[in-house]
């Protein structure tokens, strides 16, 4: 992991940061909002940084990043944390010598579409004691809705809490859906960025995640080596245009034509709508004429 923003250096942390890691935990919101997250000393800062070592090693959470400034100075970190029902929740820290310049923003902000994407996940929760509204504000400079304030379990405690959730763009969704679902069979991706009762208007005609499912499968038959390059992407709203350059070997029947064995691209058009972070529909223009044409030239 490496993230570099303008003035700052997202990355994995070493047993060199132990001592910065215990200086920077004991401000005082620390000690108000996750004195979990309070290190008295230097060994039980090291304890804690070998264990987020070994997180990145496993990729069992809670997988932390230090955040440092260009000069390398340790300043914070930022986080995400799987829970059982494979939701995720971030969290971040910007150490009292650094707050009120807009740190935790720009880290949190360049941060989460890379961890997003990386574990195929669309929807990223943020919670936060209902009182500390510093976290809330970063929150909402960082495209976060509020969803609800009211109590709630904090840390295996009763307290009042405001959670809000975060959604990958539309543009970013319908780009890792090309990358997840054609080139890597990432399937699972695929389920989770596809609503259940998402329409495809396109021939093949799919009326649900696992109906998208089924038909990139057959596409995969179909094709091997498959990759697909976005070379043109629009995004307005809801609605999302790309123009995507398809490029494979032709190792299956398509269109009722048998396996040539040969190399074969085309280019299609496929609009896209996405809500609350799901594809919901979608229209797609194949040139099927021009593909039926290439394959049986191969067979000559």
């Amino acid at each position: 992991m490496k993230i570099e923003t303008k003035r700052l250096i997202i990355t994995e942390f070493d047993m060199n940061m132990a001592m910065e890691v215990h200086l920077n935990s004991l401000d005082e919101d620390n000690r108000r909002f996750v004195p979990d997250e309070v290190f008295e000393t230097v060994e039980e800062a090291a304890q804690t940084v070998e264990f987020l070592m070994g997180c990145y090693k496993s990729g069992n959470g809670p997988l932390v990043y230090p955040v440092l400034l260009k000069d390398s100075t340790y300043i914070g970190y930022v986080q995400v944390v799987p829970f059982d029902d494979g939701t995720w929740e971030v969290g971040y820290h910007i150490g009292e010598n650094y707050i009120k310049q807009g740190f935790a923003t720009e880290a949190v902000t360049a941060f989460l579409p890379v961890i997003m994407k990386q574990f195929g996940i669309t929807e990223m929760t943020g919670i936060c004691l209902a009182d500390n509204l510093a976290s809330a504000k970063v929150m909402k400079r960082c495209g976060f809705i509020k969803l609800s304030e009211g109590v709630g379990n904090y840390q295996g405690e009763d307290r009042e809490i405001c959670k809000f959730v975060y959604c990958l763009s539309p543009k970013d969704i319908v780009v890792k859906f090309f990358e997840d679902g054609y080139t890597n069979k990432n399937f699972d991706y695929v389920m989770k960025c596809v609503a259940e009762n998402y329409i495809d208007h396109s021939p093949a005609s799919a009326r649900s995640n696992s109906g998208a499912v089924g038909i990139l499968k057959i596409v995969a038959e179909q094709f091997s080596n498959l990759t697909v390059k976005v070379l043109d992407v629009f995004a307005e709203g809801e609605m999302v245009a790309t123009h995507v350059l398809y490029d494979g070997i032709h190792t299956g029947t398509c269109m009722g034509i048998p396996a040539t064995g040969k190399h074969i691209t085309f280019e299609a058009l496929e609009n896209f709508k996405v809500e609350n972070g799901k594809i919901i529909e979608s229209w797609g223009y194949w040139p099927d004429k021009e593909i039926e044409e290439n394959l049986k030239s191969k067979i000559a």
